[in-house]
């Protein structure tokens, strides 16, 4: 039993709605280094260009394109300019790129239903594999803010610490808050200076007693 041959790697992808009917097609492309495809399907039919190699030298040819990546370039370029115009007739699709004057146009022919269903599944398969690389992306993003945000929370610490312990050195010991012991006698307004007592007056007994000496 010959093993399954798996299809070209998918490149490009574009979300077209009809203007019309206002019905979804996803458009995508199949690159290679000697090959070129592009592939459409509403999610239950596909049309593919399916090109031969001697159908894809002609139809290089009849454009004027000189590689295959080229055709990739090219047509990545009018998927991000929404540069796509799309006729889908049953068993045949015509898809143009729009995004220069030298325009592109693909005739894509519809699969049978064992090739749309391998076609779908890559599809699909693909489209998870991008949606968990976006969210490992996201994770690391996540984690590299959060460790900047820690370094420079470690950061802004550190210098405010060492503003305050140069500060402190500055001032030296005496300016520190702790109170000394007062002397006793001493003013609590003027430090350092002893305290006047207060005036006692004048004693009457003291003077009676001076006069009956005498």
């Amino acid at each position: 039993m010959e093993a399954e041959q798996r299809p070209a790697s998918i490149g490009s992808l574009f979300v077209h709605a009809l203007p019309q009917s206002h019905l979804k097609y996803l458009c995508y492309t199949r690159p290679g280094p000697e090959k070129f495809n592009l592939c459409v399907t509403n999610g239950m039919d596909v049309w593919s260009t399916g090109f031969s190699p001697q159908k894809l030298e002609e139809h290089k040819s009849t454009h004027g394109v000189k590689t295959c990546e080229e055709y990739n370039s090219r047509a990545r370029d009018a998927f991000e300019k929404s540069a796509v115009s799309l006729t889908v007739l049953d068993n045949i699709a015509i898809l143009k790129l729009n995004q220069d004057d030298q325009g592109l146009t693909f005739d894509l022919y519809k699969l049978s239903i064992s090739e749309a269903k391998a076609e779908i599944r890559s599809v699909m398969f693909h489209l998870v594999d991008q949606v968990h690389h976006l969210e490992d992306q996201i994770k690391a993003s996540e984690e590299s803010n959060i460790f900047k945000l820690d370094k420079t929370m470690q950061r802004t610490q550190r210098m405010f610490l060492a503003e305050y312990d140069s500060r402190r050195k500055a001032n030296g010991p005496e300016s520190s808050p702790v109170s000394k012991k007062r002397l006793a006698g001493e003013s609590l307004i003027n430090p350092g200076s002893k305290r006047t007592k207060a005036p006692t007056g004048v004693s009457f007994e003291d003077n009676i007693l001076d006069d009956s000496d005498e």
